[in-house]
């Protein structure tokens, strides 16, 4: 039986196979890890719901640390638009699943260190990681809408890690 809409590639490149039908494709064997099953993604998007949370604590807590009135400013809008994410993260959720999370119930404790320079390398590299996160959680949106929400988070995160790093080299 021949079906138009259905071929595979092989790739000489890796063990990554792709399967294609009509105007889906399917990974197989991916072997980088970047391509993730949609019920794998909305377990990280349940996980980043937490890390935005935590994130918003150890930031609020990171302000006070900041020597110059423009380093104050920068993290607190970083602060700002990890909330908005966590927020952003808490609707997709509830649109896939139908459940709403509970508020989350995290303390900042322990998460400031007393040195301005640690914290500002964790809040860097803590970027970058989400970054990557928010990478593979895109590869398995549904729709356009979802993957375009991501895509702000994403470069979002980006931003900060930039806005880090220029502080970082003050």
């Amino acid at each position: 039986m021949k079906d138009d809409n259905l071929f595979m590639v092989f790739t000489k490149f890796s063990d990554l196979h792709i399967l294609i039908e009509g105007d889906k494709m399917n990974f197989r064997n991916d072997v980088s890890g970047e391509i993730i099953s949609f019920e794998q993604a909305l377990e990280l998007i349940k996980n980043s719901i937490q890390d935005e949370k935590e994130d918003e604590l150890f930031y609020d807590s990171f302000i006070k640390q900041a020597p110059t009135q423009m380093a104050q400013e920068i993290i607190r809008h970083i602060r700002d638009e990890e909330r908005s994410h966590n927020q952003i993260l808490r609707q997709l959720y509830f649109e896939f699943t139908g459940q709403l999370l509970p508020q989350e119930q995290i303390t900042n404790d322990n998460q400031v260190s007393t040195n301005y320079q640690t914290n500002l390398e964790k809040a860097f590299f803590g970027e970058i990681g989400a970054v990557q996160k928010y990478r593979k959680i895109m590869s398995a949106m549904p729709t356009s809408v979802s993957y375009g929400l991501l895509m702000s988070i994403m470069t979002d995160e980006l931003t900060h890690a930039d806005q880090f790093n220029f502080l970082l080299n003050r």
